[in-house]
């Protein structure tokens, strides 16, 4: 199954709200606000890759208050 970790910018004090909406988006794994260059961190998964391009492009990268993001294709993941 396709993944992606995002990571995101958010306009200053729109962290919280665009976590809340995310978490409510179908795809979405995890998402924890963190500190740092970057706001948040969004594993998403889908069934194909058009699927995932989809839901980067047309679903997390147009909420309002997300300023930027940067995608990390997943190639493999390991349970720890």
């Amino acid at each position: 199954m396709p993944a992606a970790i995002v990571l995101v910018s958010c306009d200053v004090g729109k962290e919280d709200s665009v976590a809340d909406e995310l978490c409510r988006m179908q795809g979405v794994e995890n998402v924890a606000i963190v500190y740092g260059a970057y706001d948040l961190v969004v594993k998403l998964s889908a069934e194909t890759m058009d699927g995932l391009e989809g839901l980067i492009i047309r679903k997390l990268r147009t909420l309002p208050g997300i300023r930027s993001t940067v995608t990390l294709i997943m190639s493999r993941e390991c349970a720890v």
